[in-house]
């Protein structure tokens, strides 16, 4: 018997994909996905992916997917990617992630350099010797997602604007996460961070929390920073980045500075490299973000699956 393929319609009125311009930095595509089940008149946190690109398909996948309906990991939420054109092509994603995830670098240290041999031999691929890379954005592609993005977002979906929003990033990501964690003016109150590269702009990160905590008495924050266990000492590059030290001295700095309202959790994840430590950070980050990652927040995962069973049922 010869099967007959006949494609059927998908619903994808949960998912809208835009593209948008910010002044100085350029062009990005900006994926949404709405919770399933959204009712009228309910409003949703936001969880902001970094690295849209690489990332938002698979956070979604967590949030969203099939399985996520019958297993929800998180409360419901607006699941927002922020990625770069397709077809700006690969060199330029490279240049422009570092460009808008670091602050000012003139990268002629050891990780810069490196990183720079690696974007030339990108761009030569693409055939594009113009492009250029450089860094010192952060500050202004916060502001974007803080000043112009989010308000966006909620004057056109059902955005709760007092809620505790979330940050998700890897590596360079993960170096913008916690730069955005130190800065008082970032609209996110739980954080993702996985496998931080804090030896982007050597000393960077670590100037932003001591200023921070010159000015401040508290921290009112959900943190989860992780990185795989293999990482650590794979190779020169991983050493350079710092993956491993920087999930150790974030937590070390929480330590000391006591703040009242901040809750950590970390982990450095068994059997993961820079390659496969996305998923499963992501998976276990946004539950302990949230409170209810089984083991860690026993308590309140058995009252949401409770809630879950109860909704199943009837």
């Amino acid at each position: 018997m010869t099967l007959s393929l006949t494609p059927l319609p998908i619903d994808t009125h949960t998912f809208e994909r835009f593209e948008v311009d910010a002044e100085g930095l350029g062009r990005y595509t900006i994926d949404v996905s709405l919770p399933p089940g959204a009712k009228e008149g309910e409003r949703y946190p936001l969880i902001v992916v970094t690295d849209g690109n690489a990332f938002c398909d698979l956070v979604r996948v967590i949030v969203h997917g099939d399985f996520a309906r019958l297993a929800p990991p998180v409360p419901k939420s607006i699941v927002v990617g922020v990625g770069y054109p397709a077809d700006e092509g690969s060199a330029s994603w490279y240049a422009r992630r570092n460009y808008d995830f670091v602050g000012p670098w003139d990268m002629t240290d050891p990780l810069g350099r490196l990183l720079q041999t690696i974007f030339r031999g990108m761009r030569a691929a693409e055939g594009k010797l113009d492009l250029e890379m450089r860094a010192g954005g952060v500050d202004r592609f916060l502001a974007f997602l803080r000043d112009e993005l989010m308000p966006a977002l909620a004057s056109r979906f059902p955005v709760d604007t007092n809620a505790r929003h979330t940050l998700v990033g890897d590596s360079s990501g993960g170096h913008f996460v916690l730069r955005a964690l130190y800065d008082a003016s970032s609209p996110f109150k739980r954080y993702v961070c996985v496998s931080p590269s804090i030896g982007l702009a050597a000393g960077s990160v670590e100037r932003a929390e001591a200023e921070y905590a010159a000015a401040h008495d508290d921290m009112d924050v959900d943190l989860f920073v992780c990185c795989g266990q293999v990482e650590v000492n794979l190779d020169q590059v991983m050493a350079l980045c710092r993956f491993g030290s920087g999930v150790a001295w974030v937590v070390e700095q929480f330590a000391i500075r006591q703040w009242p309202s901040a809750r950590v959790h970390w982990e450095v994840m068994n059997n993961e490299d820079h390659a496969s430590i996305s998923a499963r950070g992501f998976a276990a980050g946004l539950r302990s973000v949230h409170g209810v990652r089984p083991g860690v927040h026993p308590d309140l995962a058995r009252e949401a699956r409770a809630a879950i069973y109860k909704a199943a049922l009837g």
